[in-house]
């Protein structure tokens, strides 16, 4: 949990996320490093992944192999600035890619898939709605 301390989160945000996530303190150092290097590999900067981390300690409980299929996931649908995305709703991290397919399957009744990544890419919140 030290880990966190290190990222610059302040005392205050730590309590929220162990709040919010009681696991946290549980996490080994060697965890949280492996779900740094995730976002550092989607480009994220020192700010978003403190960013994110600190909004969306639920994001630490995630299973490597579920965010990295889910990265995929998008990268593959014409997601290109994960980093930002990310950014602007660190609750993305929670979903599974089958609950993004879902609803772009459901849209593409009436829609392009290229227009609906643009409204995901423009309006990350939309997320929510999965």
């Amino acid at each position: 949990m030290i880990g966190l301390y290190d990222l610059g989160l302040s005392e205050e945000t730590i309590k929220s996320m162990i709040e919010l996530n009681p696991n946290l303190v549980d996490i080994t150092e060697k965890e949280l490093d492996n779900k740094l290097k995730i976002l550092k590999t989607v480009n994220c900067s020192d700010n978003q992944i403190r960013n994110i981390i600190g909004s969306n300690s639920l994001y630490l409980d995630r299973t490597n192999e579920d965010i990295l299929n889910l990265i995929n996931y998008l990268l593959d649908k014409g997601f290109r600035t994960l980093n930002i995305l990310f950014d602007s709703n660190p609750y993305i991290l929670n979903l599974d890619s089958f609950e993004i397919d879902n609803y772009i399957n459901n849209r593409l009744e009436r829609e392009t898939l290229e227009d609906i990544i643009d409204d995901l890419d423009s309006n990350p919140y939309l997320f929510n709605e999965m």
